[in-house]
């Protein structure tokens, strides 16, 4: 295992997809860093400034908007060259298992895509920070899209970054299990891309047509407490952003059982199939 890693990472070093898709998340902290700074200007009712190293973190780990997006489409590419390369019949030609191999797939996916988001959060948050400053009580958008408005809280903040890693574990399972299951990447990046939109859509229809469900919902979508946080009211005062232990832990089972699913039918899969 400890020679797949080395592998993994002297490939990641040389990887030219990597090295531009850090290019392109680059690009886009800076576009979210602008179009903030123009809200700012060009909406005179908003209270606050909304470019701020607050408002940039909670918005940097939508999944399934901006660079979010790009996170698994780049690991399928990069898992898909591993079999047109022939880089994994060379794996089990030197003697490693194909269990083994998956893990370490799975394992080096988790690293390439939380390498990926907390390049992108951490300079988001930067141009954030020097823009607006970085106030852990301060105003903020949340969700999906900036869907809401309100303060935050460190223990908000450090809660979110929690679940947004599991998410991330989560959505790389899925990449993984479809990656090696299709093998092209043609086709890979849609049943991935469309899993997770479904997942967004289906939230926002149910948080609006069905508020009663939301609770039982935080654990049949992985996805539902970062892209929809909850807020509290309180009269004369801005809402602030919630997230209740039991969300937190909710989503963290969520998260790790379908995280579980994926690489337990992936590393089956990939184990009695033939590798050309």
């Amino acid at each position: 295992m400890g020679n797949l890693f080395r592998a993994f990472f002297f490939k990641l070093r040389k990887d030219l997809t990597f090295r531009i898709t850090l290019i392109v998340g680059a690009g886009i902290a800076i576009s979210m860093m602008v179009l903030f700074l123009l809200i700012e200007r060009l909406v005179p009712d908003i209270e606050g400034k909304m470019c701020t190293g607050q408002t940039l973190f909670m918005v940097s780990f939508t999944p399934t908007s901006n660079f979010g997006l790009a996170i698994p489409i780049n690991l399928i590419t990069f898992t898909v060259l591993e079999f047109t390369h022939g880089v994994i019949r060379n794996k089990i030609v030197a003697g490693n298992s194909k269990f083994k191999i998956y893990l370490g797939l799975f394992l080096s996916g988790i690293v390439f895509a939380l390498s990926l988001l907390f390049v992108y959060v951490g300079l988001c948050t930067l141009l954030g920070t020097i823009c607006g400053g970085f106030d852990p009580y301060g105003l903020a958008l949340g969700g999906i899209n900036g869907g809401g408005v309100g303060t935050v809280s460190p223990e908000f903040i450090g809660k979110t970054l929690v679940v947004s890693i599991m998410v991330y574990v989560f959505i790389t399972s899925l990449t993984i299990f479809v990656s090696t299951l299709l093998r092209n990447v043609g086709p890979s990046i849609p049943l991935v891309i469309i899993p997770l939109m479904f997942l967004t859509i289906f939230g926002t229809t149910i948080i609006e047509t069905k508020p009663d469900l939301k609770q039982l919902l935080v654990y049949l979508n992985p996805l539902q407490v970062l892209l929809f946080p909850d807020k509290t009211f309180e009269s004369g005062t801005l809402p602030m952003f919630v997230m209740s232990n039991e969300d937190l832990f909710a989503t963290i089972i969520s998260n790790l059982a379908y995280t579980a699913i994926f690489f337990g039918f992936g590393s089956l899969i990939f184990v009695k199939r033939d590798v050309k």
